[in-house]
């Protein structure tokens, strides 16, 4: 992204060697590509499974110009604002600060925050434990290969028919004679039946009781981590992955897509988290580590249906619209219908002590799921959270994607519950109301205006478009306030219109 200074450049995206960008004037992009279960580093399963039951220096902002106010509750009226003012609380006590964006799908930011911690701020590039939202690198991962292999990896497919994992199969369920075996659609969407673990491998997984019979019911489980492990001994022995070496699942998601994203070494699987997850590697449904800015150009890609902005089709939208849009849990139904099931006991096997991970994993909500993650109000609204509170969020409804980047583990503030319940009115409050309101953004052409007393100008740099809330005095800690009158807005793509008659 580029400063405030010359050039009159908005903050951006770089994909792969492309870099778009909205210049001043200028019409052309560059042509150049529910809470999870997670805890601290030493926590063990029991702790894991408590705080599921129970529900975790530079300022880059200084180079931007913003409006600033005497007092942030001044005009509080706005979402922006109204947001900013819950964010900002005596109840966020995490150390690091909090970043948060929304960006189009040409991938122009229109507005970004910045909350204060205890600590220290944290800006679009500081990295975070995504924890449970890990799941959507590794659901893209996933989905991805269906599309380079459709022969091969399928949403139909049982495990044990891939090589090395023949034994993974005829699981026992609980309560019945039954036994099972899984495929790529019951382990991405929490219905396989697995019971949730944190250091276990592929063969203790492989010895576990089923709570249920897969795709019955809905338990919010590992299933991405096995999926992971999957990919990685899939890819390792494909002849156009020889030249990557592939060992870990770390190689094989930059070799498969991080690269062609242009994502950052700070997406990756971390360190710190490597022996919470057991020992067959790198866990996939809780690892990742991600900065505000290469989440972003997931959630654009998942906003542009599988497409990066340069126009490159990783996903065929065909596909996205089957595997990461609709709700594809039993009967269509939202995962808090489909919880009613009960645990087995408490065995070496399967540890199930006082039903903790019952509990961990009828964790559920007025949310649906798919092959990418959670899908809300109909599909009009796709992502998921972690536990850290580190979230992705897209509104095809309205066009618009968004992140928000914290270690915050209690959550007390209750961000994440926030914007499920606001994503689509702050949305609908960015979007231009001027002349600029009737009209669309094409390929190529910026997608963002400065809007001025319900007037709508070319983007400057001198256009608000971020704004910080500090927990001292001083420049360096000072508040300032989103003001209704002069801010970025932004237009959706013209491919919004049509996308819109998907929900009609």
């Amino acid at each position: 992204g580029g400063g405030g200074g010359g050039g009159g450049q908005t903050w951006s995206h770089s994909w792969g060697g492309v870099t778009t960008w909205a210049q001043e004037g200028a019409e052309v992009a560059s042509d150049k590509e529910p809470d999870e279960i997670l805890v601290e580093a030493g926590a063990n399963e029991t702790d894991a499974a408590e705080a599921g039951a129970a529900g975790e220096e530079e300022m880059f902002f200084h180079r931007r110009r913003r409006t600033v106010g005497a007092s942030a509750a001044g005009e509080g009226t706005n979402p922006i604002q109204a947001f900013n003012n819950h964010l900002d609380t005596v109840k966020f006590a995490a150390d690091h600060g909090l970043f948060y964006e929304f960006a189009t799908a040409e991938s122009d930011v229109v507005w970004m925050g910045e909350i204060e911690g205890l600590g220290d701020w944290a800006d679009k590039d500081t990295a975070f434990p995504l924890a449970s939202a890990s799941k959507l690198f590794t659901a893209f991962a996933a989905m991805y290969t269906m599309q380079l292999k459709p022969r091969d990896w399928y949403p139909k497919k049982y495990v044990n028919e891939f090589k090395g994992w023949e034994y993974f199969k005829d699981f026992p369920v609980h309560g019945t004679t039954k036994r099972a075996s899984l495929t790529i659609h019951h382990l991405l969407t929490h219905t396989s039946g697995l019971p949730f673990a944190m250091r276990s491998n592929k063969e203790d997984i492989a010895k576990c009781t089923l709570f249920y019979m897969p795709g019955t019911q809905f338990g919010y489980t590992l299933g991405h981590r096995v999926i992971g492990w999957l990919l990685r001994d899939y890819w390792m022995n494909q002849p156009e992955a020889r030249s990557a070496n592939i060992q870990t699942v770390q190689d094989t998601f930059k070799w498969l897509y991080f690269d062609k994203m242009g994502l950052s070494k700070e997406t990756r699987f971390s360190d710190e988290m490597d022996h919470l997850f057991g020992y067959e590697g790198q866990a996939g449904d809780a690892s990742i580590q991600s900065t505000g800015t290469d989440l972003m150009k997931l959630a654009v890609v998942a906003l542009r249906r599988g497409r990066l902005p340069n126009g490159q089709v990783l996903i065929s939208e065909k596909n996205w619209n089957k595997w990461a849009v609709p709700n594809l849990l039993p009967g269509g139904k939202l995962s808090k219908d489909l919880v009613s099931w009960d645990g087995g006991s408490a065995t070496w096997a399967n540890l199930n002590v006082g039903g903790l991970k019952e509990k961990i994993m009828q964790q559920s909500g007025d949310y649906g799921w798919n092959y990418f993650g959670a899908t809300y109000y109909n599909s009009k609204e796709i992502g998921w959270c972690g536990f850290f509170s580190s979230c992705l969020r897209v509104t095809y409804e309205n066009d618009l994607a968004f992140v928000m980047m914290q270690r915050d583990v209690s959550d007390l503030k209750k961000s994440k519950p926030y914007v499920v319940e606001h994503f689509a009115a702050m949305s609908k409050w960015l979007q231009c109301k001027g002349a600029q309101a009737k009209s669309c953004a094409k390929p190529g052409t910026s997608s963002i205006f400065c809007e001025v007393e319900g007037k709508d100008d070319k983007w400057t740099n001198s256009c608000p478009n971020s704004a910080q809330r500090g927990k001292g005095w001083g420049s360096s800690h000072r508040d300032e306030t989103v003001r209704s009158t002069d801010h970025t807005c932004y237009v959706p793509s013209c491919a919004a219109s049509s996308r819109r008659r998907f929900f009609r």
